[in-house]
């Protein structure tokens, strides 16, 4: 039986640059949100919705310039609980260390799942193969969870191959269209939208939801190489990266149909569609192996985040301390096995009452809440950290105004999360992070009244880049 160690040490200098960078990058899923959040900005924002996503990556730019910040200075295994234990201190600390284990608790089952119901779809589609995606959903936690066993390189690596694979094929498909479409301007003018920038701002939502993950390298913090340095710069090629991406999938998506976005919206899987029409029949299906491809991608760079966070909690007592327990490789196993056999049964309970596609829906919307909050309690601390730690640094355009702008730019998928009301189940999102947010200020207390020691070490094992 393997030794595990009980001190709780990450591999040092064991991901470079480009795997934080993938694994950002991946975390965001840029081909499945390119194939699945086109249909509700065009629904949102008219023909004008590529102008939603232009803006929504210079909305990201402002919001993760608070986490570049921070990374610039401490690293930790989980980006929430380090850098607000270091900013506002311990309780808040743990308030969003345990908001961020919540939302990441979501990402594996909602990937899982989603590869599942994919693969079960694409096989009865393809060849009339009929297998039930949870079958797959096992599948792939155990395949996920045995590259995360073998250590965060080996996850680095496989995600940089499938997100190359990921990245090529769509723009293939991209290229396709952009040369033998009928291009235009009109969907980056404002006059083009519904109603005007309230469209525009409306269609923003689904643009910033597409980001969620951006921040997958800050958790690499211990075991990146020259994390101060490469971890700003993962984040930053990510965002610009995909963002790109983003934008010109929405261009590709608007003028394939003629800038008609109710086409788009009527059409459901527009880019489906569009390879059917620009590659033919015989070469479509390889649009569906893409957003496979992007999901396990998608998986392996989640699952690395949260298992990092599970973790950092253990490590600092907040979970039992035998999760953040390493063998010798430093490879935390205990977390990986807690993760696979949370997203087993998160998966499984919500997938018999809601099915496959009801995991990746409810959960994923609670996965996306959860993250704003997180986003707005990282970058609301960020002047705070840096005017009592780094006066001499601080800069009241990097370490104030961009934090506030990036703040209120949160409020509008925040806002449009919660309303109008969505339908039940998916209604119950906001109500279940209140009670987990209750329960984790009711554990704070007991803590603080039993542990008080605990408590005042929190954020004490993160370093700063002076310490």
């Amino acid at each position: 039986m393997e030794k595990i160690n009980r001190s709780s040490h990450l591999k040092k200098n064991s991901v470079s640059m480009l795997g934080a960078l993938a694994m950002s990058a991946a975390f965001m899923g840029p081909a499945v949100s390119v194939f699945f959040n086109m249909v509700p900005a065009a629904n949102a924002a008219g023909k004008a919705f590529p102008l939603s996503f232009l803006l929504s990556m210079i909305a990201i730019l402002f919001i993760s310039n608070s986490i570049m910040q921070y990374s610039k200075k401490v690293n930790g295994a989980s980006f929430a609980f380090a850098y607000t234990s270091k900013g506002f201190g311990p309780n808040a600390g743990f308030m969003s260390g345990w908001i961020l284990l919540f939302a990441y608790a979501m990402v594996s089952p909602i990937t899982y799942a989603g590869f599942g119901v994919m693969l079960s779809e694409f096989l009865g589609r393809q060849f009339g193969i009929h297998i039930s995606w949870w079958i797959f959903f096992v599948l792939i936690g155990l395949i996920v969870s045995c590259l995360s066993y073998f250590g965060v390189n080996n996850s680095t690596k496989t995600t940089m191959v499938f997100l190359f694979l990921e990245l090529i094929m769509i723009s293939v498909l991209f290229v396709s269209v952009i040369v033998h479409g009928h291009n235009s301007v009109e969907p980056f003018i404002v006059s083009s939208s519904t109603h005007g920038m309230s469209s525009i701002g409306l269609g923003m939502v689904y643009g910033i939801l597409s980001f969620v993950g951006f921040e997958a390298a800050a958790n690499l913090g211990e075991e990146t190489k020259n994390a101060n340095k490469n971890i700003p710069r993962a984040i930053t090629i990510s965002v610009i990266l995909i963002g790109l991406l983003y934008v010109i999938g929405a261009y590709v998506a608007d003028i394939a149909f003629n800038n008609n976005a109710a086409a788009i919206v009527s059409n459901g899987s527009p880019f489906d569609t569009i390879a059917r029409n620009y590659w033919g029949n015989n070469l479509a299906w390889l649009i569906n192996l893409t957003a496979l491809n992007s999901v396990f991608a998608n998986a392996v760079a989640g699952q690395t985040s949260i298992v990092r966070n599970l973790f950092s909690l253990g490590r600092a007592k907040i979970l039992p301390r035998t999760i953040s327990y390493t063998n010798r490789n430093g490879v935390p196993v205990h977390a990986i096995i807690f993760d696979f056999i949370l997203s087993m049964v998160l998966g499984s309970v919500v997938g018999i009452w809601l099915g496959g596609w009801g995991v990746w829906n409810l959960l994923g919307g609670m996965m996306s809440l959860g993250l704003i909050i997180v986003y707005g309690l990282v970058t609301i601390s960020l002047p705070f950290f840096y005017k009592r730690r780094y006066p001499q640094e601080y800069s009241h355009i990097k370490h104030l105004l961009l934090p506030i702008i990036g703040t209120l730019l949160l409020l509008i998928p925040l806002y449009s999360s919660i309303w109008p009301i969505p339908e039940f189940p998916y209604n119950l999102a906001p109500y279940i992070i209140i009670v987990w947010i209750i329960t984790g200020a009711i554990y704070l207390h007991q803590m603080k009244k039993k542990r008080a020691d605990i408590v005042a070490q929190f954020g004490s094992t993160f370093k700063d880049e002076d310490s």
